[in-house]
């Protein structure tokens, strides 16, 4: 089954707004076994969504639109499809209801006719519920250059179409699948792609899989992809296994996601404590559902008297050996576990750029401290490219630094320093 996704919205093309949706509708497609193979972003014109709705029905058998279905007069997704599949529109009693019943809750008055343009459907087709938002989900089917075609349109924000994607469009769309393939991945922690590449793909020279590699700060995703899901799994081990100590297990891409489950087993809590980096750690740690159970906070401490005065690194330190030093990433995170009275810690202290660095101290210089149970370590880093890249691969070193450390420990540690 060939997957296309339009993604409509002026925003997108103007950079203002990223496309988080279609990131989390290829991961989630892609786990489920029927990924996407095309993805079109178009302005909010009758004429870019329509030549995007034709560029895709070229091969796709199901087309994703996204964004669009608002009660104002750019949002023409659905005016647009329906035009071009020949589906005429029919209100929905159910979805007028709905909509009026929404308008309701914060105005007064009658209900502009304008935003019962929100309670029409496609003939034939039905409405997939949106408990959030005015706007529900549409599907239809149409016979379309000789074969039958299914379309689903879903609102933008990404707080409606996130629980929409996966209480509704995955599994009508799984129902519809009758050729499934089977996908699974994992990360190489500090990995690079060519190398990886080297290292297991030679090890599945016999195995009938496809191999996808994706460079992420935090190192290098590989996805395998078949028909058959025991040989699937057979060739991600064998990739693992050539991979070495830096695989994650099986299904883990997400490094943060990771050390949250590895803390969880452990009961332990854990803290930061950031110079290069400004709270990016815990921004990262935060996204994570359920961290709060294990993560204490962050200090930021990009002023080198934050680093003296919150986390007791001494001022000698600091004047004689540097705010970016081995002694003072070891301290700012043995530090921070007492401060945040946690059992773990990491710190991140360093030069991103684009300006700051001499000879002796460059650009990308970072050492990166790892406080458990008892003992303190410190790596230094040098790290290429521009200041966000460095920013983010000190993060992932010093998240893996820890993770690295649990992994080969298995007793259950609960001291605090």
């Amino acid at each position: 089954m060939n997957i296309a996704v339009v993604c409509t919205g002026t925003e997108l093309l103007k950079g203002s707004t990223v496309n988080s949706n279609l990131a989390r509708l290829g991961a989630e497609m892609t786990a489920s076994g029927i990924p996407l193979a095309l993805e079109i972003a178009v302005g909010d014109r009758r004429e870019e969504i329509g030549g995007a709705i034709s560029s895709a029905m070229k091969t796709a058998d199901v087309l994703i639109l996204c964004g669009g279905l608002g009660p104002t007069r750019d949002d023409i997704t659905l005016d647009v499809a329906a035009s071009f599949f020949g589906c005429p529109l029919e209100r929905s009693p159910e979805l007028e209801k709905k909509v009026v019943d929404f308008w309701h809750r914060i105005h007064t008055g009658h209900c502009p006719e304008g935003q019962l343009r929100q309670a029409r459907v496609p003939k034939g087709g039905h409405y997939l519920p949106n408990p959030v938002g005015s706007a529900s989900g549409l599907a239809f089917s149409s016979f379309y250059g000789g074969r039958m075609r299914h379309v689903f349109l879903l609102p933008g924000p990404p707080t409606e179409f996130v629980p929409m994607m996966h209480d509704h469009l995955l599994p009508e769309l799984l129902e519809l699948d009758h050729d499934r393939r089977f996908t699974c991945g994992f990360l190489a922690a500090g990995v690079g792609e060519s190398f990886l590449s080297k290292a297991v793909e030679p090890a599945l020279e016999n195995y009938p899989v496809e191999i996808a590699y994706t460079a992420v700060p935090e190192g290098t995703k590989l996805f395998l992809e078949g028909d058959d899901p025991q040989i699937v799994s057979e060739a991600l081990e064998r990739a693992r296994s050539s991979a070495g100590e830096d695989a994650l297990p099986a299904g883990v891409t997400d490094l943060y996601a990771y050390l949250v489950s590895l803390l969880a087993e452990r009961h332990l809590s854990f803290g930061t404590a950031e110079s290069c980096t400004g709270g990016l750690i815990g921004t990262l740690m935060t996204d994570i559902p359920g961290v709060s159970a294990f993560y204490k906070g962050t200090i930021v401490s990009y002023a080198n008297e934050v680093k003296r005065d919150v986390l007791g690194v001494p001022q000698e330190i600091l004047d004689t050996l540097g705010a970016v030093s081995e002694e003072t990433a070891s301290l700012m995170a043995r530090n921070a576990a007492r401060v945040l009275n946690c059992d773990c810690a990491v710190s991140t202290t360093g030069i991103a750029g684009p300006g700051g660095g001499t000879p002796e101290k460059p650009v990308g210089l970072v050492y990166v401290g790892c406080f458990l149970a008892g003992e303190t370590t410190v790596l230094k880093l040098n790290l290429r490219g521009g200041r966000e890249a460095i920013r983010r691969r000190a993060a992932a070193r010093a998240v893996y630094q820890l993770v690295k450390r649990l992994r080969s420990s298995n007793a259950q540690l609960h001291q605090n320093q």
